[in-house]
């Protein structure tokens, strides 16, 4: 019998979720230097992947890699071995050492749904070998991918009957917004064309805050690295980043409000509902709020639940 983990391995962090257990690390990940290697004595976030299609490579995972990686981004997940490697190292945090059967849950922005969930499904669904101190083998049966949005919506359990309601999945990379109508018994069908990824998330705020503080201090910041900070040292000295990162986040929230008013035409303002996922919905609301917006429970998590319940 399989395990079934769904799991949202989005640009700013990854998560992974199955019905007794779940984790969450940033989404940082590179080859570890030669000299990391060090078997049972190197750090606890070095693991090593190897597969019957990809040779073996240690990588440094999440806040082991923050001063050596960027942010994943790449268009396609598919033919990105490291956007890979990350997801099969979650779905191993999940299980622990030994040999397990597993299916995958997984999701892509929605503009990019139709070109390369098959791939990814292909890819992602094969025999997997990780050691980290100890050895994990994990047997991928089958793999679903998903539409990012539709994850997050599905997870919403009290959807109006009926109605018209819009979802606004605030990424780090990327914004997925999906306008869909509601049938009697509160089941969301999306409108497609009305629905489709936004190219700027949480990432373009944290750009822009580098930029001010690289103009105002001297000092130069990865976006990635300013993430959950509200102070910085610069050339000795603590600067606050609280307002300026409030104004950075505003920003956001008001150009992906305007993206939305064309899109959506006039329908924004007809929406029986309409919520915010992701890890940057709580932000948003709290830099520049949306009228009549509410966030769904526990945002950050909201594909991966929904994910999750379609597996089950």
């Amino acid at each position: 019998m399989s395990v079934s983990i769904a799991i949202d391995a989005g640009h700013g962090y990854t998560k992974a979720l199955s019905a007794s257990t779940q984790t969450i690390f940033p989404s940082l990940i590179c080859p570890a230097p030669a000299a990391v290697d060090l078997g049972r004595f190197g750090p606890s976030d070095s693991v090593a992947v190897e597969t019957d299609q990809y040779p073996r490579i240690r990588y440094l995972v999440g806040d082991a890699a923050r001063l050596r990686a960027v942010s994943l981004f790449s268009h396609d997940k598919a033919s990105d071995p490291t956007t890979l490697a990350l997801t099969w190292i979650a779905a191993s945090r999940l299980v622990g050492p030994g040999y397990h059967a597993i299916t995958l849950g997984v999701g892509v922005p929605l503009a990019w749904y139709a070109e390369q969930q098959g791939t990814l499904a292909r890819i992602l669904t094969q025999t997997v070998r990780l050691e980290n101190g100890h050895g994990t083998t994990l047997a991928v049966l089958d793999t679903t991918v998903f539409p990012q949005g539709v994850g997050a919506l599905a997870a919403q359990a009290d959807l109006p009957k009926k109605a018209l309601v819009g979802l606004v999945d605030i990424g780090y990379r990327t914004v997925d917004f999906l306008l869909a109508e509601t049938d009697a018994y509160g089941l969301p069908r999306p409108i497609p064309d009305r629905s489709g990824t936004y190219a700027g998330g949480m990432h373009q705020a944290y750009l822009n805050l580098a930029q001010t503080i690289e103009r105002e201090t001297g000092t130069h910041w990865e976006p990635h690295e300013l993430v959950d900070r509200d102070t910085i040292s610069a050339h000795g000295r603590a600067t606050s980043l609280v307002e300026p990162r409030r104004r950075a986040i505003a920003d956001l929230s008001r150009a992906i409000q305007t993206h939305l008013a064309t899109q959506w035409d006039g329908l924004i303002d007809r929406l029986d509902a309409l919520y915010l996922a992701g890890g940057g919905a709580v932000a948003l609301q709290s830099a520049h709020p949306w009228d009549g917006a509410q966030g769904l429970d526990d945002p950050q998590w909201a594909n991966a639940r929904g994910f999750l319940g379609f597996l089950a």
